[in-house]
């Protein structure tokens, strides 16, 4: 069963395209970008989801992060 997201499609390119320009306009590096994109996810866990639920919330990430990765050259 697909899993339904309560934001549309649009609205998430649309942020994704601005955080990529800013990547992008900084010339940042893949390592630096991974850092500044994993950091950004520590702060917002940290600071907006409550103790007792941020393991939770961290490893579905990573099980949806894992899902979506190409893990195979085509």
């Amino acid at each position: 069963m697909p899993i339904i997201s309560k934001y549309s499609n649009e609205k998430i390119e649309n942020i994704l395209d601005e955080v990529m320009e800013v990547l992008h306009k900084n010339d940042v590096s893949v390592d630096l970008s991974l850092m500044v994109l994993g950091n950004s996810l520590t702060h917002i866990i940290n600071s907006q989801v409550p103790t007792n639920k941020r393991q939770q919330i961290g490893d579905k990430f990573v099980k949806a992060f894992t899902a979506s990765i190409n893990l195979k050259d085509k």
